[in-house]
Order: structure tokens, then sequence, then C-alpha cells
């Protein structure tokens, strides 16, 4: 594991495809802390150097919310078969994690929220295992140490390119913010949107933001600058502002005027 020294450094390794670990903090009290530079952590090869260079990654149009009890590997992020990056970036060993513990009301209160919050795009939100291979991962419950992760208050792992990453598996420790609906939909939206590529968001009604919240947060159709603690630019040389509504959009394309997204899940 390669600690990065700053945000820079990030930028300059996305720009190469490399796959790294954004650590999202949520302290005890709710509140986003924003992450230090040693968060950013490169791990694993270049995604050209996996998929044969000039070879685009496949777009995963489902989001599996996975509410049980899982083990999951160490190696490039496959969701059908658990393995994961994150936990690569921890060692070699198999990681257990214990599923939800919230009550089935405030699951059900999680999933219509993720839902909500991509319901825009041409994406499944569902809690139903997949038949397709092509899905992002979601796994749902417990805290880091069950990662090997030592920093209590890590609220979300994802793995980052600055681009979109194949079968990405995501991490919401959700005994970290006590089962709140609210709060881990909010984290899973993040860790989701990092694994497609989107940076941390310098505007406070965005999912993506560290910000105080000043309203109803959502994925917003509006530039914006990246950053934490203040304003930077984007990572992976996407430029000085970031729409996140805008860039799942060109990821995704717009939910169909029926309401129902393109992608099924059988």
């Amino acid at each position: 594991m390669i600690a990065l020294a700053a945000l820079a450094t990030v930028a300059v390794l996305a720009l190469a495809v490399v796959i790294a670990v954004i650590v999202d903090k949520r302290l005890t009290t709710g509140t986003w802390q924003a992450p230090s530079a040693a968060d950013f952590v490169q791990v694993g090869d270049r995604v050209a150097d996996r998929l044969g260079v000039g070879s685009p990654p496949p777009v995963a149009r489902v989001i599996f919310l996975d509410r049980r009890p899982r083990t999951i590997g160490p190696g490039t992020d496959d969701a059908a078969a658990g393995r994961s990056s994150v936990v690569a970036h921890q060692g070699t060993a198999t990681r257990a994690l214990p599923g939800w513990k919230g009550s089935d009301k405030a699951w059900g209160q999680l999933v219509t929220c993720v839902q909500k919050l991509f319901a825009p795009f041409d994406v499944v939100v569902t809690d139903q295992p997949p038949s397709s291979a092509d899905h992002v991962l979601v796994v749902v419950g417990g805290r880091p140490k069950d990662l090997g992760v030592k920093d209590s208050r890590v609220a979300g792992l994802a793995p980052f390119s600055g681009g979109v990453i194949p079968r990405a598996v995501v991490f919401a420790f959700a005994a970290t913010q006590r089962h709140q609906p609210q709060a881990v939909c909010e984290t899973i939206g993040m860790e989701v949107a990092h694994a497609f590529g989107l940076d941390h968001a310098y505007l406070c009604s965005d999912v993506m933001s560290y910000l105080k919240p000043c309203g109803k947060r959502g994925f917003v159709d509006r530039d914006a600058r990246c950053g934490e603690h203040k304003p930077r630019d984007c990572a992976a040389g996407a430029g000085p502002t970031q729409n996140s509504h805008r860039r799942l959009l060109a990821v995704f394309g717009p939910r169909r005027a029926t309401g129902a997204p393109a992608a099924q899940v059988p």
C-alpha cells in the first residue's frame, strides 16, 4: 500500500487510471469529517492493464444493496465473485462482514432513500441478488474494523479511478452510523458515485459533499468546485469543477419517460 502525500498526487495517479481507495469518515454526530491526504491510497494495477488497452469498462446498471452477512476476498473488483480492491488494500486476508443489524423498517427506508437518490438515472437500485454479473455491490453493515481499518470514524470505503470501475464493490458501515437510514443512504450514494468517477463536491447540498448539509441532499445539477476543507480542482484531470448530476447522467443516461429504467433485475 502506498499512502499518497497529497490530493494532487491522487489526481496524477488517477490520470493513469490507477485504482485508489477513498476513505470517507462520518463522526458519530452524523456530520462528515473531511479525509486527510493519507486517506487516499493507491492499490493494485491500472484498469487498462486489467481489461486490455483500449477496452472501455462496461457500465453496471444495477446497484445491489446487500444486507446479508458477507465474506469478501481481496483482488480486482468483481461484485459477482465477492472480490474487492478495497479488501486487497488491507492485505491478503478474506474479510467477514456481519450484514445489516438494524430493523426491517429502517432497511426499507434505506432502500427507498437510495432509489430516490438515483431516480433520475437509468439504473436499478435493488436489495435482491441480481442475475447479471455486471452490477455494483454495496456491502451494507458492520464497522471499519471488520476490514482491518483502525479508524472507527470511517463510514464508507470505495475504489476510485476518476472513471468507471467495472463491477465495483463498495462498503457502507451501517453500525458506525447507528443504522440511521438517511445517514447510511448518503454514505451509499457517495461511495457508489466514487466508483463511477465522482470526486468530493464543495457544495453543501450535494451528496458528494463533506460540508454541513443545507437542506435535502442529492446529485445536484450545478457546476461546483471539488474539495473537502476548501475548494480545489477535481481529481483525475476532470477540471476545476464537477457537476455530479451530469456526470452520472453521462454514465447511465436519463431514466426513461415510463419511469422504469432500461436495466431490469429478473
